[in-house]
């Protein structure tokens, strides 16, 4: 945050001019801008649909949900959107005229003249279907001549008042308002009718003054105060008119359909009561529930003689039944059968058995007696078969007379629905439409009393009024939005450029990008001087900043023994090899042996940069031809504790040489006679040289380049780290511009590493 907030005090001159112009900007449009008025009416609205439903609850047709055929109602929200339809502002603007504009040049802008115009313009004999917008100049030449000119239409003609002059889509017609003066100017704006409209009604709004209210508050803005009254009382007078208009229309409509169906009912009607009484007297009904009452008593009676004779004949059948079986039993005598022949019968009949069971328990079966009694029993069976007989054939007869009976009474009361129903037809139709006619005949006396009512749907509370000056644009909020947006824009500006940057720029980018320590930083060489740190230039901002890397280094790695330090980077241009060279000048000038090894055999750089310009027998010969340590190490001329190991003869298999065991016996034999040994690695992200040497290295210092470096390379930088693939590794940032707020230097032209343990520095780790 903090560094945001210095990197946004450093381009304070942007934010400076850009309010400066914002605000310009806002004094040149406010010179521009034409001052709108706010005029204010309102309206009260009747709710008709609440007037409606309070006086007509009791009435049949809304008892039966018809009211809307007869009745529509209108409420408050249907009344606003009809004050703010097209067509009634298009009407306003037919009447007056508000697709012709004169107006006045008045500075930078155009100023509506209105009742101070000479004149009045007027379009005749139109000739095109769609009107496009135009502009007219006219000049008076004189108390009736003047010149017309438009540009859009290259028109240049004299005119006389009174009479017309031809343009391409109409002829103009300008008539005398008052006393003209010869070279006044004026400018004549002429839309269609549609584009007027659309105009008006965008500076038109309609509110409610609040909830549950029906008074409405209508706001216009218009930059004319005196024909923005007039735009907005013609609107409040043209709504009025239409509901007059309307509701005399609707009642004309009314009672033309009134009329309509009360002839038709009157004709239903009678043919109705016709059909009545012709059913009544085909029928012979005078009280058709009361003759239904009758016979369904009489069916009634029948139908329950049926039942017992049918209950009767089941019992006579089952006993008959039972005696012919032949078996000597009793015959229980409480069987409800009324026949006194039958009965006198079957008495004797139980007698005779109850006396043979007695006789049996003491006789045998062969003793006459019982033999006797037999023969008794059977003649008596048989003659109350016999009455069984009779009495069943009695009943079968008695049944089926009661049963024709019954079903004759049963056919006169099926057919008593079907007249009933005919007849309560005839009855409901004759009741809808008396009810029916009497309900029109009123309605049409509501419909011609609401046709001659004064009553208005709705009354002006407050007529339109305009407010004493221009309301709009107002100075105050044109400035205020211009230095918000002289702010917000350069704002906006340095935070999308801040997200689209893809280099490497201030430190907070690399503690957001990684948590690799920074070893040093070194500042922007403006020669292009390859020995950066001399004896010759001893005190220059770059060879400070090398100074302080030195005694970082000296800190993060044992002085007690000789030191491999590689140094590689993501890509190339990121300034290795010349750090490589810097950076161990530094160390030779305090004494110390150090020796370069130019590990990148594919494009070598630093022998040229230590002035050797010939290819050399160096590292590739050491490997390949088994060349000595003394026969390829090379003297520097700048400083005599410096030496130098060139890539040596061009090889095509540089990574493969690596692997060899004399690399091993190389970096050996180099800590035995150096302090210190700076390899110049080729850059890690394009080949894996620097990754093969590492066994032999104790500190790995990645280069990355300010305004160079690209910030999805860390991703790269950070895998290294995690993976171990790279030693003690630690960052270097090259070409940094120190001028620049938000880059905060230390390590460099303050001493040597007592800032860094300030920082939170000790032996190469954070405290």
């Amino acid at each position: 945050m903090g560094n945001f907030i210095k990197n946004m005090v450093s381009k304070w001159y942007v934010f400076l001019i850009s309010v400066v112009v914002f605000l310009l900007l806002s004094f040149l449009y406010l010179q521009v801008a034409i001052p709108d008025y706010e005029i204010t009416g309102g309206l009260m609205l009747k709710d008709e649909k609440t007037q409606a439903e309070s006086k007509t609850v009791a009435t049949f047709a809304n008892d039966n949900g018809l009211s809307f055929l007869l009745n529509p109602s209108e409420n408050v929200s249907n009344e606003t959107r009809i004050l703010t339809s097209r067509k009634l502002m298009k009407e306003v603007v037919h009447d007056l005229g508000l697709n012709i504009v004169v107006g006045q040049r008045s500075g930078l802008r155009i100023k509506e003249v209105y009742d101070l115009a000479p004149f009045d313009v007027q379009m005749v004999d139109v000739h095109t279907d769609s009107i496009k917008e135009r502009n007219f100049e006219i000049e008076w030449i004189s108390e009736k001549d003047f010149r017309l000119t438009d540009d859009d239409e290259e028109i240049n003609k004299a005119g006389t008042l009174g009479q017309p002059v031809a343009t391409k889509q109409y002829d103009l017609l300008l008539k005398p308002n008052g006393p003209i003066h010869k070279g006044a100017k004026y400018e004549v704006n002429i839309v269609s009718e549609d584009a007027a409209t659309r105009k008006l009604m965008s500076e038109l709004t309609v509110e409610l003054t609040e909830k549950g209210a029906t008074t409405l508050n209508l706001d216009f803005f218009y930059p004319n105060p005196k024909r923005g009254e007039l735009i907005l009382q013609t609107l409040m007078n043209r709504y009025m008119e239409n509901n007059r208009l309307e509701k005399i229309r609707r009642a004309d409509s009314t009672l033309g359909y009134i009329d309509q169906r009360l002839a038709v009912v009157a004709s239903e009607l009678d043919q109705v009561e016709q059909d009545l009484a012709a059913f009544r007297s085909r029928n012979r009904i005078t009280d058709i529930s009361e003759q239904s009452k009758l016979l369904v008593g009489n069916a009634n009676d029948y139908y329950n003689k049926l039942k017992d004779q049918q209950v009767q004949l089941q019992i006579v059948k089952d006993l008959e039944g039972y005696i012919k079986n032949g078996q000597n039993q009793r015959i229980p005598s409480s069987l409800n059968i009324q026949n006194a022949s039958f009965g006198s019968s079957l008495e004797r009949y139980n007698t005779l058995m109850q006396e043979y069971e007695k006789k049996k328990l003491s006789l045998t079966d062969s003793n006459p007696i019982l033999k006797n009694l037999e023969e008794q029993i059977k003649g008596e069976r048989s003659n109350l078969l016999q009455s069984i007989g009779s009495y069943r054939r009695e009943l079968q007869l008695t049944s089926k007379e009661v049963g024709a009976l019954n079903a004759g009474f049963n056919n006169q009361i099926s057919s008593v629905p079907a007249k009933e129903k005919q007849f309560v037809n005839y009855s409901r139709q004759q009741a809808l439409k008396q009810q029916l006619y009497v309900y029109l005949l009123q309605k049409r006396e509501e419909a011609t009393i609401a046709k001659t009512a004064n009553s208005q749907s709705a009354s002006i509370v407050d007529p339109a009024k305009s407010s004493g000056g221009p309301v709009k644009p107002k100075p105050i909020i044109i400035y205020f939005m211009g230095m918000l947006l002289g702010l917000i824009l350069p704002f906006g500006y340095i935070n999308i450029n801040e997200l689209l940057r893809s280099r490497l720029k201030s430190d907070t980018d690399i503690e957001y990008l990684t948590d690799i320590e920074i070893l040093g930083k070194i500042g922007h060489n403006p020669n292009s001087e390859a020995l950066a740190i001399s004896s010759h230039k001893p005190n220059t901002l770059i060879a400070e900043g090398f100074r302080s890397l030195r005694a970082n280094l000296y800190y993060a790695l044992q002085s007690n023994k000789s030191n491999v330090v590689m140094l590689t980077s993501s890509i190339k241009g990121e300034g290795k090899t010349f750090l490589s060279w810097n950076l161990g000048n530094a160390l030779s000038m305090t004494g110390k042996k150090v020796a370069f090894v130019e590990l990148d055999m594919r494009k070598p750089k630093l022998a040229s940069m230590m002035g050797v310009q010939e290819r050399t027998p160096g590292l590739s010969d050491y490997i390949e031809k088994g060349l000595s340590l003394d026969e390829i190490i090379q003297a520097n001329e700048y400083n005599a504790n410096s030496f130098l190991i060139s890539a040596g003869s061009y090889s095509e298999t540089p990574s493969e040489l690596l692997h060899s065991d004399r690399i091993a016996q190389l970096f050996e034999e180099l800590k035995q006679r150096f302090d210190f040994i700076i390899v110049d690695s080729p850059p890690v992200g394009l080949v894996s040289d620097a990754m093969i040497i590492q066994p032999h290295v104790d500190m790995t210092i990645f280069v990355c380049r300010h305004n160079y470096t690209r910030k999805e390379q860390f991703k790269f930088i950070n895998e290294l780290k995690s993976k171990n693939k790279l030693a003690e590794m630690y960052l270097v940032i090259n070409d940094v511009d120190f001028s620049r707020s938000d880059y905060f230097g230390y390590g460099y032209g303050y001493g040597y590493g007592v800032e860094m343990e300030d920082k939170g520095w000790k032996w190469g780790r954070r405290k």
